[in-house]
């Protein structure tokens, strides 16, 4: 009886990556690679993924590829505020009519959102640190105000409070990354319903290659972020999980496992996580599902994946 295995199976539907880029250690990749990519996400689960976005805009041609071998959401390219940062992401805009001009050829180009960039990065060198970027007031309103014209949502990358309650404040559907968020920020999302893809392993991926005072920081900087995710788990912030791969350090696929058991240790219970990790139950009835034990996180293992009702 000791040999017998009774951890419990469930039957959940597949997972999203909900922030992804289509590049590979932060660098741009010839479409011939996209396939590669494709299968990254698909043997671990992942049948949708939502493209954050590159310069070139070869997410829109990742979706065109893939149909509906890999369900791609995709941004194209963000936009970021002139001479701040973002250019390996999209294009500089400043100035209303410069910024409508954008978001009117982004709609046209058959992106499913707009992506803006409303901070810089989280700078390792020191706790609490931002580097440069971010839009005005007025410009972040015309921006959102472009897109709802076009009937697109607008996820925004922010780092800072300040920044964060800038984007929730103007109308954004989605705070990407979030590092430094105050309680008093999280719960006006709770209010607005504004998501929040918190992007744990794409700062921790940063270690390997840091200096010894810049891995304390990152220490510190990850366990402010785990508590602020327990907080937000807590009062009811809607939660996606997104891994920030294609940037470097960070593998399609494989790091979502790794995204997954950052989420248990900021103490989620497994419903919590797999509502965040998971695609609509509907995924299920249309043959789309995973076989996995309760532990399969820790376990990093997945007992049976189908699509359209046939084992891959």
């Amino acid at each position: 009886m000791g040999n017998v295995d009774e951890r419990r199976v469930l039957t959940i539907p597949p997972f999203r990556d909900g922030h992804m880029h289509f590049l590979i250690d932060g660098r741009p990749i010839a479409e011939d690679r996209l396939g590669n990519i494709g299968d990254c996400y698909l043997r671990n689960g992942i049948f949708a993924v939502c493209d954050m976005g590159h310069k070139s805009g070869i997410g829109l041609e990742a979706k065109r590829i893939f149909g509906a071998a890999l369900e791609v959401q995709s941004a194209g390219y963000a936009l970021y505020r002139r001479g701040t940062y973002g250019s390996f992401l999209g294009r500089p805009v400043s100035g209303k009519e410069e910024l409508r001009d954008a978001v009117d050829e982004i709609a046209a180009s058959g992106a499913d959102f707009l992506k803006i960039i409303n901070s810089g990065m989280v700078d390792i060198r020191g706790v609490g640190l931002v580097t440069e970027g971010g839009f005005s007031t007025e410009e972040l309103v015309a921006l959102i105000e472009a897109a709802r014209e076009h009937h697109l949502s607008v996820i925004c990358h922010a780092n800072s409070d300040r920044a964060i309650r800038a984007a929730v404040d103007a109308g954004v559907a989605s705070i990407e990354h979030g590092f430094f968020i105050s309680p008093e920020t999280l719960h006006v999302m709770a209010e607005k319903k504004v998501s929040w893809v918190p992007t744990i392993i794409a700062l921790l991926s940063l270690s390997a290659a840091s200096a010894p005072a810049e891995k304390k920081n990152i220490e510190k900087i990850i366990e402010s972020h785990l508590q602020s995710i327990t907080y937000a788990a807590s009062i009811g912030v809607v939660l996606r999980v997104g891994t920030d791969s294609g940037s470097k350090g960070v593998s399609h696929g494989a790091s979502f496992f790794d995204e997954l058991q950052l989420l248990q240790k900021a103490g989620l219970a497994l419903e919590q996580i797999l509502s965040a990790a998971c695609m609509g139950k509907e995924e299920v009835e249309k043959g789309n599902y995973l076989v996995v034990k309760e532990d399969f996180i820790t376990a990093r293992r997945i007992e049976t994946i189908f699509k359209e009702g046939k084992e891959l």
